[in-house]
């Protein structure tokens, strides 16, 4: 009883992380200002990690860094959240070189000078592989994705790694549901913690309650570009799309985003039109 004790306090005191961190008054703040955004994605990162219990302690974090925004921010909150949490883990940036990424040593330097973290680099070979075998007339978006996912995967393994960080935010989760629904015939999404499918990695997403935009507005507080890609390869259109139908829908339910992401905790399964003994395939 007292280790359950302990980890329920250990994961009471994360949630309140951001408030520890920051700690200005509401008033007479400026929208703009790095304070502001800060406050409120330490918050929400905080939360998420409490929530879904992401971080324990001696946790050892591989956080992915592709170089884009997302990443980065991924990177600034899990350095905050290790300045100022009770319990100890260790955070190494990652990043996998596909080959279409243009001056990321900046973001490397950028990392150490700001964040006190070296950046680790692992050459993929991805661009090769899309290069021979990616059809020129379908997006290699997905492929290049589970590419790079297995390049985590296997450096996790190796190094004795007990999470996987990655930046995805609330966007980017139910966009990903509504993709599913769309165009594979499959309700899912990506869930802010959990297990690959072979048991053996763990993936977390601190940013699962933020939106895309408080993550932008604190992104450009940093004084940096991200990394440019310059892939020829067609990208696919149809998150794109999915984007342009959320947006008509903020129009006349500006907490849309929300309503979704809510749901996809508050299934009613006796509802769904499942037949006895079938599974879904698992992604």
């Amino acid at each position: 009883m007292g280790i359950i004790r302990l980890k329920h306090d250990i994961f009471c005191i994360l949630s309140h992380i951001a408030n520890l961190i920051i700690c200005d008054k509401e008033e007479h703040v400026n929208h703009n200002t790095r304070k502001y955004f800060e406050k409120r994605v330490l918050r929400k990162a905080g939360t998420a990690v409490h929530d879904y219990r992401m971080i324990e302690n001696g946790d050892r974090i591989l956080a992915a860094v592709s170089g884009g925004k997302d990443s980065i921010v991924l990177l600034k909150v899990l350095a905050e959240l290790k300045g100022a949490a009770p319990v100890s883990f260790e955070v190494v940036p990652v990043h996998v070189s596909t080959g279409f990424e243009k001056d990321f040593e900046r973001i490397t330097v950028w990392v150490k000078e700001e964040l006190g973290f070296e950046v680790r680099i692992f050459d993929s070979g991805i661009k090769e592989i899309l290069e021979h075998v990616s059809d020129p007339e379908k997006s290699p978006c997905a492929l290049c994705s589970r590419l790079r996912r297995g390049v985590l995967y296997s450096l996790a393994k190796r190094e004795g790694f007990t999470s996987i960080a990655l930046g995805h935010h609330l966007d980017d989760i139910i966009e990903t549901f509504f993709l599913r629904c769309f165009y594979t015939g499959q309700i899912g999404a990506m869930a802010p913690s959990r297990y690959s499918n072979d048991g053996r990695n763990r993936v977390i997403r601190p940013l699962a309650y933020c939106r895309n935009e408080l993550v932008e507005g604190y992104f450009r507080t940093f004084g940096i570009e991200p990394v440019t890609s310059i892939c020829p390869i067609r990208p696919d259109g149809k998150r794109e799309r999915v984007r342009d139908y959320l947006k008509l829908l903020e129009k006349e339910i500006p907490t849309v985003k929300e309503s979704v992401f809510s749901a996809l905790g508050n299934i009613d399964v006796k509802s769904l039109c499942l037949k006895e003994a079938a599974g879904a395939h698992p992604h």
